[in-house]
């Protein structure tokens, strides 16, 4: 991307102050995963290909992707799994990073998809009965306001035997002292995440459960996605400190401190998974 189309990144850190982590050409904002690697769009890419290798993407498919960041995954999906431009959906509450993706597709000279600028849920609920084949929510679904809600529109939008697939950081399963508790619930507040999104392996097993979905078993992906981007940040940060704005790096750096240490161990998990819907 030029570096006109970069510009305000200051001025709008919750939408773009993820540009600082990626060279030229590239947007991505995930967490990545981080084997045998240690460029950020390298395990950015290996984290979308995941994603679209447990959705088992076919060209045929009619796909939805809440929360798509710049769209940077549409392209991995559609090289490595044929998936068209113009069977994709997407929907992105912020208009900053939407328009950010209009440009790119259109310097790319593309095909743009459908990309959505409203808030997700509400979205959601506008679609018809069984339009989608696949629901797709790369390292995004933490940060939306309802679980239920959001489980039972996806469940509705879906076709039979269409699939919700998720890359995403929960909270860990297990007992914690008040202190512990207290502070896993401020980082949830300083990080966005709602109360009612709050959820751990078991609640979130239960909560697709009952919505109707049928869930094979997680797969958590955390040794190699906290440690590695964690590292990432610390270095990037250093490397970069004269080219970061002050506050975002330090931003970045504090959380890539948490990030390595034995509370994000203790308190948090990253998952992916799928869940279908039967046939009727």
């Amino acid at each position: 991307m030029s570096s006109t189309k970069r510009s305000g990144l200051e001025e709008a850190p919750d939408t773009l102050t993820h540009l600082h982590l990626n060279p030229k050409n590239s947007s991505w904002a995930n967490f990545g995963f981080w084997k045998d690697t240690d460029d950020y769009p390298t395990a950015c890419r290996t984290l979308a290909l995941l994603l679209g290798k447990k959705a088992d993407l076919r060209p045929e498919q009619e796909v939805l992707d809440l929360g798509f960041g710049c769209g940077d995954q549409f392209f991995v999906w559609k090289e490595e799994f044929s998936l068209p431009f113009s069977h994709l959906t997407g929907i992105n509450p912020s208009s900053v990073q939407v328009e950010f993706a209009e440009n790119l597709f259109q310097e790319r000279k593309e095909v743009l998809p459908k990309l959505i600028c409203a808030p997700l849920e509400e979205t959601i609920s506008s679609f018809p009965e069984e339009s989608f084949d696949r629901i797709l929510c790369l390292d995004s679904a933490y940060f939306f306001p309802d679980r239920v809600r959001f489980c039972e529109e996806a469940f509705r939008v879906l076709k039979p035997k269409g699939r919700l697939v998720s890359a995403e950081l929960i909270l860990r399963d297990g007992s914690f002292g008040i202190l512990d508790s207290w502070f896993r619930s401020f980082v949830c507040k300083l990080s966005g995440i709602p109360l009612r999104n709050r959820v751990t392996p078991n609640s979130l097993f239960q909560i697709l459960e009952r919505t109707g979905f049928k869930t094979e078993k997680f797969e958590f992906l955390e040794e190699n996605v906290f440690g590695g981007f964690a590292k990432f940040l610390k270095e990037k940060t250093k490397k970069d400190q004269k080219e970061i704005p002050e506050k975002i790096a330090a931003k970045y750096g504090s959380f890539g401190k948490f990030l390595g240490g034995e509370r994000m161990k203790r308190y948090f998990q990253f998952v992916l998974y799928s869940a279908e819907k039967p046939m009727n």
